[in-house]
């Protein structure tokens, strides 16, 4: 008898313990600030909440770009922001990553600018300075000027180096000053 007193006894206890903790008072988990319930009603204005919500703003700018087949310059369209700002760093930034799809590896020393002239500095050791033939530098000289000129007309003059002094190519030369394109007398 008193095995099934104890039995019974340890029983009673196990259930009034798992009678007591599995009854907690709904208030109360409300109350905890580490727990949030999300009834159906606010799932739903999350999801309208999410489908009212606005791509970003972008605008086209015109740049140019190398023909694969022709290997002649043409023109493309190229989405920023629409709160960037284009600056001439942008510009070449953009015409370079077109050109590498093409797969030519413009790489610039830097872009600097001096009143109305935009200044850019090629690496000495890819194109358009090495590896590429006349027509294939003119071309990438050329995107990248009227890429320029086009967007920032600010900027009318363009005048190209290698690492910030006189451009000297395989195929090219020009003096530390001389302007490859200007804008002004085009017009």
């Amino acid at each position: 008898m008193k095995n099934t007193t104890r039995k019974l006894t340890v029983i009673l206890v196990l259930f009034l313990m798992v009678l007591t903790t599995a009854c907690t008072n709904r208030e109360e988990v409300k109350k905890d600030p580490s727990v949030t319930i999300v009834t159906p009603s606010e799932e739903q204005n999350k999801e309208s909440v999410k489908s009212t919500v606005a791509p970003i703003a972008t605008k086209e700018i015109s740049i140019y770009t190398m023909n694969e087949n022709t290997q002649d310059v043409e023109s493309v369209s190229a989405v920023v922001n629409e709160d960037t700002e284009i600056t001439p760093e942008l510009i070449v930034d953009m015409v370079t990553a077109s050109l590498a799809e093409r797969l030519i590896d413009v790489r610039i020393d830097k872009v600097t600018t001096e009143k109305d002239t935009v200044i850019v500095s090629f690496d000495s050791d890819t194109p358009p300075v090495v590896q590429v033939n006349l027509t294939v530098e003119t071309t990438i000289l050329d995107a990248i000027a009227q890429s320029l000129v086009d967007n920032l007309p600010e900027y009318p003059k363009v005048i190209f180096r290698v690492k910030g002094k006189e451009y000297k190519s395989d195929n090219l030369t020009f003096g530390l000053n001389d302007v490859y394109l200007d804008g002004n007398k085009s017009k």
